[in-house]
């Protein structure tokens, strides 16, 4: 056996959920047999991912306790190996996984899901950042922009339940609020503003425009829209208000860098 079918073969085993075919490994000079080697590098392996999720998901962890957050993991490493040469990117579909096995408990896929966005905001792509400065000098150019375009670590979640308490109260390691389910979904926003991840809820007509913002809308189409879907809004100062909030936030990128 060569050493690139060597290597076939040992991560086969890894991935395999039983282990199975590890006779093709040497006789341990100590007696130690080979599906007992190769079975402690398959078990290393899928601690390795367990503790890659504890990581990840630490609140959700701490809500629901470390014995059900380590059956429901390992059940999930189980049919979930990673497919990313970063290990840190593993689990994004263990938030649908939570969902799914725990139909009557949806808060802890919500607060698995915000665990994932925090996280990926922490360690997304960097970009440059609009500010008022630089809105000024172009403006002071006669410069005027058509459009903005958000930062990549921007992204826009919605949560049926009172999960952002929840989430709080975790946070400053205090009791977490019983469970709520809202009367109607609440839109918030999570993105890295300078090196931290930040979040907060949005009203209506701002997670509109963000969206008309995501799509890549010009500024003159997103006014109109905006005006359309909210006709008893003041939208143009309105607007204003939004794009002042969105520079202090650095939710915008300078495309032009």
């Amino acid at each position: 056996m060569n050493l690139a079918a060597l290597q076939d073969s040992f991560q086969e085993l890894l991935l395999d959920s039983e282990c199975k075919g590890a006779e093709w490994a040497e006789q341990s000079k100590h007696g130690i047999s080979s599906a007992r080697r190769i079975g402690i590098y398959h078990n290393a392996y899928r601690v390795r991912l367990a503790d890659v999720l504890y990581d990840t998901f630490e609140h959700t962890a701490s809500y629901i306790g470390d014995e059900w957050f380590e059956r429901l993991a390992y059940q999930f490493v189980q049919a979930n190996t990673s497919e990313h040469s970063n290990i840190g990117l593993y689990g994004k579909r263990f938030p649908q996984y939570l969902a799914d096995a725990l139909e009557h408990d949806q808060e802890v896929a919500e607060l698995a899901q915000m665990d994932w966005t925090l996280r990926r905001a922490f360690d997304g792509p960097d970009a440059p950042v609009m500010t008022r400065e630089k809105l000024e000098s172009l403006a002071a150019e006669g410069i005027a922009l058509d459009k903005f375009s958000p930062v990549p670590t921007l992204k826009l979640c919605h949560h049926a339940f009172n999960t952002l308490d929840i989430w709080h109260a975790i946070n400053q390691d205090q009791v977490p609020p019983a469970v709520v389910r809202l009367d109607q979904p609440i839109p918030f926003l999570t993105w890295r503003k300078g090196h931290s991840p930040h979040f907060r809820t949005l009203s209506m007509i701002e997670y509109s425009a963000l969206n008309h913002l995501c799509r890549g809308s010009e500024l003159e189409s997103m006014g109109a829209a905006l005006s359309e879907e909210f006709p008893d809004a003041d939208v143009v100062n309105e607007f204003g208000i939004l794009i002042a909030r969105w520079l202090d936030d650095e939710l915008l990128a300078d495309d032009r860098v």
